[in-house]
């Protein structure tokens, strides 16, 4: 019987272990997968200038294109040597090795190991150099791979050859400039390099110029304090000039005595001298980063704080909940109950560091429903998370309900963040059947994100001449190859349906845009495209027509005699101007304008500019029903586990002779009209590279005098033809025309300054070589005569002024 007795409470303990163990394994299997956003591990890298930290490198988690990646410029000496520091934070870096490549990524000049790594306090440092020829003024591609234990890291800066640049002294200086900002006292020996506007009454912390005042530079009452220091980026430099970046976080104290939160960037432009160096532009923009501790409710709205005026935002139809966008996180608030929801963020609430904090991502809001869900696209570099290094598009779903975001689909791109902006910025749209429309690399693109596929809609788009409407659910684009190029295609993203308007006989049609969801376009008549003096084509348009998708018309508008010109589309209103036919153009007469008639809301936003004394101007969302004021319920939500999958697209931008200008510290516009290109780079004081990233101009960087040896111009150059076609047939591969017409003389020196000859026209059936210039005069080649001679300054603008400053030079195609 004891034996029995034994034998059953051993069965029985057995039994209940094994429904505990199975207990506990179906627990584990069942686990909520909701958490936090995983920390950044990718180190960064930095150019050790002199002692001077500068250019830092964020990582990428796979290989980039090189020609759309131009994060920064690092000069190289006659040395060729490079010194590089690694602030692993916590991961560990077993090796580094680095590629140069050519510009467009084609070809690898040099790819070499470094075995090991030097210690510098917490740092990592090596001094690398580069054995390959390098062209001078010809920017390169530098790869630097890390490998760690958190995978592989990929760093990108361009290298270019160029001497006494003084890389070190520009970067002391903006170091020493914005931290003595900081200060008023210090702050006083800036002011030799302000140029004051003391008219200016209005204090705005995100538009700050070297003509602002001192108080201004110096902060005015903010009485900020550095929160995170700034690493200066070089974005271009040679040997007169150098535009440098900065990113940094001030923190300074509301009148409750609460932490704000600044992101800041500045954009020094800098002459070196013997003696000093000097400012010649500077701009510097403040944006305050919303949180728990900035929330400030009246009954006019809920207070944004220190931003711009383009505030992304969004209400679902019963205004129960308002989603925005501020410094790359998403928000929304609840005005009935006072609940805040940050949707989305990559900071860090707690032990930051600029991995987190930087801000090279856009989110766009695409819906708010009724329940609160969220539905927003996030393109961009990703800072951390499963995604980190990674640039590309997100498309996620926020559940109020459940308080957790979940990724949908994610496609990965190898362009930066500034050239992934310039098509994901124009569309990017999800319609109620679950499917991403993306402009990407000219091909339209649908994404089935429930299935996880793709298909090309259309290419050969172009951007400037595409348009959304105001809910992106509409787009319009002209088709530019095949039996349709010319016509104009609209699309229905929601149902998929199309529809195609072509041009009557002897007529075109351009785009504009859009007014509300129906499409602008306008109606040319053969003969009214005329080329002015310039040598650049207007276009004058008889008649313009608002038409519904189903082909209703809205609106038709013409004046007799007159020609519609320099349409400009905005968000409430179409402006342009009406202008009379000339000979070799237009002539502007009157505005005119059309309002758009947008259907008034019965719960609407408004952005609104208010002031204080001590942040100036700041930006309100106002509301029009009051919000109910009570103490705001602030959560935070939590991110849905990830699978490891993606949807790759082709990415590949077509090699098309485009010009890219620099300016500002970044990508400013992409033209295919170089001259175009090089009048923007003037306004706006920046560069122009091309496709293969060669410098075709640079503001301020032109030599005193320089005369070009004729044995070294091509015949066909000496031929000073104005035919563009001829010319680029007889150079062939050797290297391409710019047809740089509309430029002023003084702006086309730079190129002879860069050893290329301009041809000038000077007649109806005349024109010239330049090949050199000096301070009183340019030198001239007449193709007939076999001569050259000296020509006044002042003459030779006035000669090629009246002959329509039409100018055409080339550039050597480069021999990698």
């Amino acid at each position: 019987m004891i034996k029995f007795l034994r034998r059953a409470v051993i069965l029985l303990f057995i039994f209940v272990l094994g429904v505990a163990g199975s207990s506990l394994l179906l627990n584990s299997e069942t686990t909520d997968d909701r958490s936090d956003m995983n920390d950044p591990v990718f180190p960064e890298v930095m150019v050790n200038f002199d002692g001077n930290y500068g250019n830092r490198m964020y990582g990428y988690a796979q290989p980039m294109q090189s020609d759309f990646t131009r994060d920064s410029v690092t000069p190289l000496d006659t040395s060729k040597e490079l010194s590089l520091v690694v602030n692993p934070y916590d991961t560990k870096v077993t090796s580094l090795s680095y590629e140069i490549r050519t510009s467009d990524g084609s070809k690898v000049l040099e790819n070499r190991k470094v075995k090991s790594l030097d210690k510098l306090d917490s740092y990592l440092a090596t001094t690398i150099k580069i054995s390959s020829d390098l062209l001078m003024n010809q920017e390169y591609s530098l790869q630097i791979s890390l490998e760690t234990n958190k995978g592989t890291a990929y760093y990108y800066t361009r290298v270019v050859s160029r001497s006494n640049v003084n890389a070190s002294q520009y970067i002391k200086f903006v170091t020493s400039f914005y931290e003595k900002c900081m200060d008023k006292a210090a702050a006083e020996d800036l002011t030799s390099y302000l140029e004051p506007d003391n008219s200016r009454t209005t204090v705005n912390y995100t538009d700050v110029d070297i003509n602002s005042t001192f108080a201004q530079i110096s902060w005015g009452n903010l009485s900020p304090q550095i929160y995170r220091s700034g690493i200066p980026v070089v974005k271009d430099i040679n040997e007169t000039t150098a535009s440098v970046s900065l990113e940094y976080q001030i923190a300074a104290l509301d009148d409750n005595g609460n932490q704000e939160i600044y992101d800041v960037t500045e954009f020094y432009r800098m002459r070196y001298t013997e003696t000093r160096i000097m400012l010649l532009d500077f701009k510097r923009s403040a944006s305050q980063v919303f949180n728990e501790n900035s929330i400030y409710i009246s009954d006019k709205g809920l207070l944004l704080g220190v931003r711009d005026k383009n505030v992304e935002y969004m209400m679902n139809e019963t205004a129960g909940v308002l989603a925005f966008v501020q410094e790359g996180d998403l928000w929304s608030y609840s005005p009935t109950d006072g609940k805040f929801s940050r949707i989305f963020s990559f900071r860090k609430e707690n032990d930051g560091d600029f991995r987190d904090a930087r801000y090279k991502h856009d989110i766009k809001i695409i819906r708010v429903e009724d329940n609160g869900d969220v539905d927003f696209v996030l393109y961009g570099y990703m800072n951390r998370g499963v995604r980190e290094g990674y640039c590309g598009v997100c498309v996620y779903h926020y559940s109020n309900d459940q308080n957790v975001v979940e990724e949908k689909v994610f496609i990965p791109s190898t362009e930066s963040y500034e050239f992934l902006k310039e098509d994901l910025g124009t569309l990017s749209y999800v319609s109620t059947d679950n499917s991403l429309f993306l402009l990407f690399a000219q091909k339209l693109y649908r994404v089935n994100i429930s299935e996880g596929t793709s298909e090309v809609l259309d290419e050969g788009i172009h951007t400037d001449e595409f348009a959304v409407s105001e809910t992106n659910a509409h787009a319009a684009w002209v088709i530019q190859k095949g039996e349709s190029a010319g016509n104009i295609k609209e699309i229905d993203f929601e149902t998929l349906e199309t529809r195609t308007l072509a041009p009557s006989d002897g007529q075109s049609l351009v785009l504009s845009g859009f007014m509300n969801e129906d499409m602008v376009y306008g109606i040319v008549v053969d003969g009214d495209i005329v080329t002015d003096s310039n040598g650049h084509e207007t276009t004058g348009i008889h008649t313009i027509r608002i038409e519904a998708f189903d082909g209703t018309l809205k609106k038709e508008y013409h004046q007799e005699g007159l020609y519609i010109t320099n349409v400009t589309m905005g968000s409430t209103i179409m402006e342009f101007q009406l202008s009379q036919k000339t000979g070799s153009g237009y002539q502007a007469v009157d505005k005119d304008n059309i309002l758009n008639n947008t259907k008034a809301s019965a719960n609407t936003v408004s952005v609104e500019l208010v002031s204080s004394t001590r942040a100036g101007t700041q930006i309100r969302l106002s509301l029009d029903e009051a919000p109910e004021i009570q103490e705001p319920l602030v959560i935070y939500s939590k991110m849905k586990s990830v699978k490891d999958e993606y949807i790759a697209l082709d990415t590949q931008v077509p090699d098309d002779n485009v010009y890219y200008v620099y300016a500002k510290g970044g990508l400013d516009s992409t033209y295919t009209d170089p001259a175009q290109a090089v009048l923007r780079a003037d306004e706006q004081t920046g560069v122009v590279l091309n496709r293969a990233q060669q410098y075709v101009w640079e503001r301020g960087n032109k030599k005193t005098k320089l005369t070009l040896n004729l044995d070294d111009i091509p015949e066909a150059m000496k031929s000073a033809s104005l035919d563009v076609a001829v010319l680029q047939e007889s150079l062939g591969d050797g290297g391409t025309v710019i047809d740089l017409s509309g430029c002023t003389l003084d702006s086309v020196l730079y190129e002879i300054s860069a050893q290329r000859p301009v041809i000038a026209k000077t007649g109806d059936n005349t024109s010239v070589v330049i090949v050199g210039y000096d301070e009183y005069n340019t030198y001239l080649y007449d193709p007939v005569k076999g001569e050259t001679y000296p020509y006044g300054m002042n003459d030779s603008t006035a000669l090629f002024e009246a002959a329509g400053n039409i100018f055409i030079s080339y550039i050597e195609n480069p021999d990698f």
